[in-house]
């Protein structure tokens, strides 16, 4: 069995396996990080005190323990969900799933419409397909449209008419996302507002009847108030159109981010990264894809500060890349 290996800056976790294995090596558990890091590759650093295993020694090795043992147990741990199904109790399996996601789907099991606010990358559609998956429904989906005949569908030369999702989730029944809705025009929203809002609804191949399984996750980055200074192309929406929906604000659930990505410790500074670019109110998205991406580049050989430069620093001043450096911990050497 190959040996582990650790690297700068160590996590919890991290700290507390090699404080013990100091302790082993008859070394002070009280190092710094850089000096357990030598005893573990069994280089002898300057002298360090020999360990003195008092109690209050052992009891600070144990509290460290607990608290890292903890703390990766509940990084970790399945939620349980339960869904009401007519007279039945259906229990999902366990699963990663957002914290916002049992609101989701409950408001879904009724047949509510939900609209689902939340900035780029924070696993809006994946939540969507997890909420069709667990209701048993069928899922479809379309991203911002600019033209009616997109969600309507439409009679070609030949004409057939052409289905499009929306029409498919409508007849059939299904949980219909409509990914970006705050993108798309007024024109197409227009259309969107006659079929979501009536249990008829008249489609290029004639009236159709609602589905009573027919439910709507509306995906966006704002409230539908207009363009934001984030997000800059963003339409106003119509009135009559928020009213179909049941609002659900999520933001970037870390948790499941450390848990997908494979780079731990680059995760942890992107969301370093991410928690400065907020306090600074810096225009710039630092979503998990960052993380997820960066760990791939990282374990494909790139080094560290080209890294940062192709995902976190792009199109930054110089100015705010300094005031975001100087909020962020000790990077890893390059």
């Amino acid at each position: 069995m190959s040996k582990r290996t650790f690297s700068l800056p160590l996590s919890d976790s991290d700290r507390s396996y090699l404080k013990m294995h100091a302790v082993r090596q008859g070394k002070s558990p009280n190092a710094p990080d850089d000096v357990l890091l030598s005893i573990w590759n069994g280089v002898d650093p300057a002298p360090v005190p020999t360990a003195a295993l008092d109690a209050a020694t052992i009891e600070s090795i144990r509290k460290d323990a607990v608290a890292a043992a903890v703390a990766a147990v509940e990084q970790h741990r399945p939620v349980r969900i339960e869904i009401k199904q007519g007279a039945e109790i259906k229990v999902l399996p366990n699963g990663h799933r957002h914290p916002v996601f049992p609101d989701v789907l409950a408001s879904l099991s009724v047949r509510e419409n939900v609209y689902l606010v939340g900035p780029a990358g924070s696993g809006k559609t994946t939540l969507a397909s997890q909420c069709a998956e667990a209701l048993g429904l069928p899922f479809y989906s379309t991203g911002a449209v600019g033209m009616a005949y997109q969600l309507q569908g439409f009679i070609n030369a030949e004409g057939k008419y052409m289905e499009t999702d929306l029409y498919r989730a409508y007849v059939n029944g299904g949980v219909f996302l409509f990914d970006e809705i705050d993108a798309s025009s007024a024109q197409a929203l227009l259309a969107f507002n006659a079929i979501a809002a009536n249990d008829l609804a008249a489609f290029p191949c004639g009236t159709v009847k609602r589905h009573p399984d027919f439910v709507i996750i509306a995906a966006a980055n704002t409230w539908g108030s207009g363009a934001d200074a984030q997000y800059v192309g963003r339409a106003q929406l119509d009135a009559a159109t928020l009213d179909r929906f049941a609002f659900i604000s999520m933001d970037y659930d870390e948790k499941l981010e450390l848990a997908i990505s494979p780079n731990d410790e680059w995760t942890r500074y992107v969301q370093a990264f991410r928690r400065a670019v907020r306090e600074l109110k810096i225009r710039a998205v630092v979503s998990p894809r960052a993380s997820i991406k960066g760990g791939k580049l990282l374990s494909a050989g790139l080094k560290w500060d080209r890294v940062e430069e192709m995902l976190l620093l792009r199109g930054m001043s110089r100015n705010d890349i300094d005031k975001i450096r100087e909020q962020l911990p000790a990077r890893k050497a390059a």
